[in-house]
């Protein structure tokens, strides 16, 4: 009985023992439970509080876009480039210190539709300006920094060099060395290398740092985009420009001018001498509107009183007036012209040398009440 006892009291044992393992296998498996959910509510909440902060961030940044408050201090120069969008002259902006921000200045430009008005260039600006003030800066032509040249019609090629020299800050040397270089400067074959005539005068603007080839560049350009808009065939434009040069060189009045073309192809018609005194002041460039015996006794191809035809070239920068003259001349039967009165500039025409010669004695009566008694003695020098 004894070994009976002892085998229950053994199997009793051992399923406590079980069961108590399976207890605390079962405490254990909670315990973790408790813990992996209590980790995973930890990361939730850190992870809703990132994602909200995000989302927060990303609010504040959307509505409230750095900006300054004033119109700024201090000069400070930005470049905009040909080219350039909104975001690149924002990014110009921010890093010269105008703007706080490249965003506040897009949304400005993007809420004005000016914008896209900007004109490339160099710009004075202040620095720390609100993005509304640097776009109305930007939008102002006074806040450019320009380089300006105004040439006038009539002018040979020395006043341009010099006027270029100005402009530039080099020196006349280094203009006409730029000069010499006619095909860099796009000068066409029909000019034969020569520039006189083809710098057409006008009022040009440059950014800083403009070199003389530069202007001379843009002033031949000029005059083959008249001669192209005035309808003048390549072949014909050394012509053009020549007769409008003398129509620039001896008209007083725009009326005039396609009155005194017409007379020079009426002379080229029957190959008569034009007989100009612009000519030989264009090798002979002395003061008043007369020349001299000896001037007009000149070898030089210029001299129309000694050789017939046309010069070889132009002997000034005609402007669109007396292009427009020498391409549409007002038809008339004239072969002479003359300034009866060099103050008002009034012209008198003539078909024949007789009723020239009345118009002559004209002149050379209003030389005799308004002039000195040497230009009087000069006043037989007529057309």
């Amino acid at each position: 009985m004894t070994d009976l006892f002892e085998i229950e009291s053994t199997t009793t044992t051992s399923l406590d023992l079980r069961r108590l393992q399976r207890q605390q296998r079962r405490a254990t498996r909670r315990k973790w439970t408790l813990i992996t959910s209590a980790f995973a509510l930890v990361l939730f909440a850190i992870g809703g509080s990132v994602a909200w902060n995000f989302i927060k961030g990303f609010e504040t940044t959307s509505t409230d876009v750095a900006d300054y408050e004033g119109a700024g201090q201090g000069v400070v120069q930005v470049v905009v480039n040909r080219g350039d969008s909104g975001a690149d002259i924002a990014q110009s902006l921010y890093d010269a210190g105008v703007v706080a921000s490249t965003r506040a200045f897009v949304q400005e430009a993007n809420s004005n539709p000016d914008s896209a008005s900007i004109v490339p260039g160099y710009y004075f600006m202040h620095k720390e300006m609100k993005a509304s003030f640097a776009l109305l800066s930007l939008l102002d032509p006074a806040n450019r920094d320009l380089r300006t040249i105004t040439v006038p019609e009539g002018k040979t090629l020395d006043y341009y060099y010099q006027r270029i020299a100005d402009l530039t800050e080099y020196s006349v040397e280094d203009v006409e060395a730029a000069a010499e270089n006619t095909d860099t400067l796009g000068l066409p074959a029909e000019a034969e290398g020569n520039l006189e005539g083809w710098l057409f005068p006008s009022t040009y603007e440059f950014n800083p740092g403009v070199t003389p080839a530069d202007v001379l560049s843009k002033m031949v350009q000029q005059t083959i985009k008249v001669l192209d808009d005035a309808g003048v065939a390549d072949d014909d434009r050394e012509r053009i420009l020549t007769v409008a040069s003398l129509v620039e060189r001896e008209a007083k009045l725009d009326e005039d001018r396609p009155k005194i073309a017409q007379v020079i192809y009426n002379r080229l018609d029957i190959d008569m001498k034009l007989e100009f005194d612009s000519t030989v002041k264009y090798v002979s460039p002395t003061d008043g509107v007369f020349t001299t015996d000896e001037e007009r006794a000149s070898d030089s191809p210029y001299n129309t009183y000694k050789f017939k035809g046309l010069p070889p070239g132009p002997i000034s920068g005609p402007g669109v007036a007396s292009i427009d003259a020498a391409v549409n001349p007002e038809e008339s039967g004239n072969l002479f012209f003359v300034t009866v009165n060099l103050l008002t500039g009034e012209t008198a025409y003539a078909e024949d040398f007789s009723e020239h010669q009345k118009n002559v004695a004209i002149l050379q009566q209003w030389v005799a009440d308004n002039q000195t008694a040497e230009e009087d003695a000069a006043a037989d020098s007529t057309n």
